[in-house]
């Protein structure tokens, strides 16, 4: 009966000490809402030993950045180029409001500088306040260089609803051939 209590003694104390050891070791990690721009993200950041780690597949859209990864290097990369799109209406000026029931006919201006990776092709879209999306544009770069401008094509778009419409420039990265958005405008109607 003596070795059975020791036994028991012992097994429950192993039980303990293993059992606190996992505790204690997750008690060090915590899952974290992560937001940007105060929209809650699919994926928690995880705070742990004082440092905050974070999904790295949601930044990209987010930080309106480029990402790129290589698993044989071991490395992932982030590339936040300087986008700044404004739009031109038929006369050359630069607009940022549009009538609800009108068609007009626009461009986007792009400039672009602090781009450090290659990029293959530049694509400018439009959504409507329903969520339907347009090309405006879709144009391979050639010239691979850190800072340049491009000037869509002239795009005729019929405003049919009120609420705000959104331009986007995307960036197809080269290595990986995916794209990314890189810089928004939103309009909106009157």
């Amino acid at each position: 009966m003596g070795k059975m209590r020791k036994l028991v003694a012992s097994t429950l104390c192993l039980m303990m000490v293993s059992g606190g050891g996992l505790l204690y070791a997750a008690a060090g990690k915590t899952d974290l809402s992560m937001y940007v721009n105060n929209v809650l993200l699919k994926q928690p950041a995880l705070s742990s030993d004082g440092g905050v780690y974070l999904p790295v597949e949601q930044l990209p859209e987010n930080l309106q950045a480029i990402m790129s990864v290589d698993e044989s290097a071991g490395t992932v990369r982030i590339y936040k180029p300087n986008v700044n799109t404004v739009l031109l209406d038929d006369q050359g000026k630069i607009f940022g409001k549009v009538r609800s029931d009108s068609s007009s006919t626009f461009s986007a201006l792009v400039q672009v500088d602090h781009l450090k990776t290659e990029i293959s092709d530049l694509k400018i879209t439009i959504t409507d306040p329903a969520g339907k999306t347009d090309i405006v544009d879709n144009q391979p770069i050639t010239e691979k260089k850190d800072s340049f401008w491009f000037k869509s094509a002239a795009y005729n778009y019929k405003v049919t609803d009120k609420g705000n419409y959104m331009i986007q420039v995307y960036f197809k990265d080269a290595a990986s051939k995916k794209w990314f958005i890189v810089s928004e405008l939103q309009i909106s109607t009157t």
